[in-house]
This record gives C-alpha cells, sequence and structure tokens, in this order.
C-alpha cells in the first residue's frame, strides 16, 4: 500500500502544503509522486488520487499490459472551446446550468482561452484571461471575473469521465492563489442592502407610472409587492402556475428552487402571506393564450430591465433586485419567524445567510433596547 504524508510549510504570506505519495517493496522505494497546493483539502485529494493511479500502476506493471500510453490514447486532444460547447449540449451536463452559468460559458467561447488545448491549459492561461477581462470596455469587477474562472474549472472537472477528453486537472488549484493575490479575482462580498420606505414608496410609483405605457403588458408593481412578500426569485415567480395554488390553505408549489446540489424537480410547497394570495388571483384578468397556465407568463429579464430603468430614473443607488429577497427575509424574521420557518419559506438551503440577516437584526434591536441602561464608566 501507499504511504501519504502531507508536510504543512510556512511561507511569507501564509503556508503551503507538500503531497507525497511512496510505493515500497522490501523497504526500498519503488515510485513516489510529490506535489505542493495552496490548502491541505487539495493535498489530500490530489494524494488520495496519485495513491490509487500508481497501485493501478503497479499493478498493470506486474500483469504485463502498462503501457505509458494506457490512460492518454483513450482520450480526446480538444480547445477549451470545443469542451464547453460539449458541455452546453450534453444532457448530462446541460442540467446543471443556471441563467448565469450558461451565459458565462457562452461568453468564454469569444475569449483566446478557448482556443487553448485542455490538456494544455495552464496557470498562466488564466492569469491571462483575467488581466484581459478586468480590461473589458464592460470594466468588471474581480468578483464578476471570478465567474469565469470557476465555471470553467467544473467544465474541465468533467472532461475525462464525460467527454473522453484528456485534461489538465491541476491548473485551477496552482492558479487560485496567484489569481487571488494578484488581485485578478474576487469573491462577492456579503450585501446587507435593504430597500427604504421611502424607496420603496418612490419605486412602486415609478412601476405604476411604467406600467401605462402601451407597449408595458407587465404587472411590475403586483410583482415588486409579490417579491417582497414570498421572497421568491424573479425566475421562480415567472415560472409559478394556477394549477399549483391550494386555495383551501393558501400555498402555492414553486417549481425548480434555486438549490446549488440539485438542478430539477427542486419543487416547494410555500404559504402565501399576507396580499400575496390576493394578488395572485388578481392575475386572473392578464391570462393569456399563449400560456394560459402561468400567473405572470413574463420574461423574468425583461422584468428585471423595466425595474432597473425605473430604479436608475429615480436615482436610487446600490439597490439590486435580488436585495428585496433579504428584504422579504428580514420582514418575516421581524415578525417573529424562527429561521428554519423562514428557510422555508424563502428557500435558503445555506442557513449561514440568514443567520446574517437575524444577527444583523438582533444587534440593531440590541443597541435600541439597551443603549439608555448602559451606564459603565471608564474612568
Amino acid at each position: 500500500m501507499p504511504t501519504i504524508n502531507i508536510e504543512k510549510r510556512k511561507l511569507k504570506n501564509g503556508y503551503s502544503f507538500r503531497a507525497r505519495v511512496r510505493i515500497t517493496k522490501f523497504g526500498k522505494i519503488i515510485d513516489k509522486a510529490e506535489k505542493t497546493f495552496p490548502t491541505r483539502e487539495a493535498a489530500q485529494k490530489w494524494a488520495n488520487k496519485t495513491s490509487k493511479d500508481l497501485v493501478r500502476k503497479h499493478e498493470e506493471i506486474r500483469d504485463g499490459i502498462y503501457s505509458e500510453q494506457t490512460d492518454t490514447e483513450k482520450l480526446k486532444e480538444i480547445t477549451v472551446g470545443e469542451l464547453i460547447v460539449e458541455y452546453l449540449k450534453n444532457p448530462l451536463t446541460s442540467n446543471e446550468l443556471g441563467r448565469t452559468k450558461r451565459y458565462v460559458l457562452e461568453s468564454l467561447l469569444n475569449y483566446d482561452i478557448s482556443q487553448v488545448i485542455v490538456s494544455k491549459l495552464s496557470p498562466n492561461d488564466l492569469i491571462q484571461h483575467c488581466q484581459f477581462r478586468l480590461n473589458d470596455e464592460t470594466k468588471p469587477t474581480p468578483q464578476t471575473v471570478y465567474h469565469d474562472i470557476t465555471y470553467l474549472h467544473s467544465v474541465v472537472k468533467r472532461a475525462r469521465q464525460v467527454f473522453k477528453v484528456n485534461a489538465n486537472l491541476s491548473y485551477h488549484e496552482e492558479a487560485i492563489p496567484e489569481l487571488v493575490s494578484m488581485k485578478l479575482i474576487g469573491r462577492s462580498g456579503k450585501r446587507n442592502r435593504r430597500p427604504t420606505r421611502e424607496e420603496l414608496k418612490l419605486l412602486e410609483k415609478g412601476l405604476i407610472e411604467r406600467e401605462k405605457s402601451r407597449s408595458s403588458k407587465i404587472p411590475f408593481s403586483d410583482i415588486l409587492q409579490f417579491s417582497i412578500l414570498s421572497a421568491m426569485r424573479v425566475g421562480e415567480i415567472t415560472k409559478l402556475q394556477w394549477t399549483d395554488i391550494d386555495h383551501e390553505n393558501k400555498t402555492i408549489i414553486v417549481r425548480d428552487r434555486k438549490d446549488p446540489r440539485r438542478k430539477e424537480n427542486n419543487n416547494w410547497e410555500v404559504p402565501l402571506l399576507g396580499e400575496a394570495y390576493s394578488i395572485l388571483l388578481n392575475q386572473k384578468k392578464r391570462v393569456t393564450s399563449s400560456k394560459p397556465n402561468l400567473i405572470f407568463p413574463y420574461d423574468p429579464k425583461s422584468i428585471s430591465a423595466g425595474w432597473q430603468r425605473v430604479r436608475n430614473k429615480l436615482g436610487i443607488k446600490d439597490l439590486r433586485y435580488h436585495d428585496l429577497r433579504r428584504e422579504a427575509a428580514s420582514r418575516l424574521a421581524e415578525q417573529g419567524y424562527d429561521i428554519r420557518t423562514v428557510a422555508r419559506i424563502t428557500g435558503h438551503k445555506n442557513l449561514n445567510i440568514l443567520y446574517d440577516v437575524y444577527s444583523t437584526m438582533e444587534v440593531k434591536n440590541f443597541a435600541k433596547t439597551e443603549y439608555e441602561k448602559y451606564r459603565i464608566s471608564i474612568t
């Protein structure tokens, strides 16, 4: 059996982890491999895989069937762009796609990185891509460019097993520390923006004005109210169906609710709180012949775009449509619902996101109620 050793090494700006895998026979080392990683988890993952590969190699040597070309001769050599196209059209992998991921992958086809052979993909290719992206006319942030890197990695990870494509699987772990240190990518910071009551009044008034346009058929103001009452995403609202309403219990089924671990058949039954039920019934007068079973038969992009135009016209800064979802969760918490009940309504699988909502609310409430009680002298 191979032996695995992970050595933690101190660097100027942190630590690295060197993984060593060795196979011995009669006390002598007959094969070995080693590699350095920025995290212990990455080092352990590589060591476990390498251990299995070395065992298989020596079993094949013993049986007289080993060849240096055994693995690679069965694998195709194609470009990153060709792999992305296969990923997008394959039913097994296209099920993993949300709207953002599909958009990012399709966009990558327009950049030089799409011409790189997958097996030759290197950290330098990622560095060059990120540098080029940050100089785009659209001026994306490092957080936006990070999507390119993570979604590309999810494609390359499937290269061997799903598409029989020869791929360099280590480029990502090697590149990430450099991309971060060079500030070419960055994770999105936590948002805690909530619209003020005055902003919501202005938005509602502006959206009602927009509805008066002849070309507008979207009930923007109803959707705004429903978003805050239901905590649903725009894409979820536009999938709601008349046949999924339980009129007796005032609930509705949200189909294919977003879940990073499950892309299909993730249907949730949620309560219709406050005026949400009445808002849905009010849409009966708007039923269309082309999509008669949809309550809100509109393109989610058109809803978001119309909302953004009104917001910009009003001069409201740093407010996104998705912030209404946090507003909804915050209101539920303020009504006294416990965190698991709120998660059941909002569809949050990661309770850490909701813990942030609760902790922010608790700090504000504590400060408001305890301010006058705190009278400890510092002298």
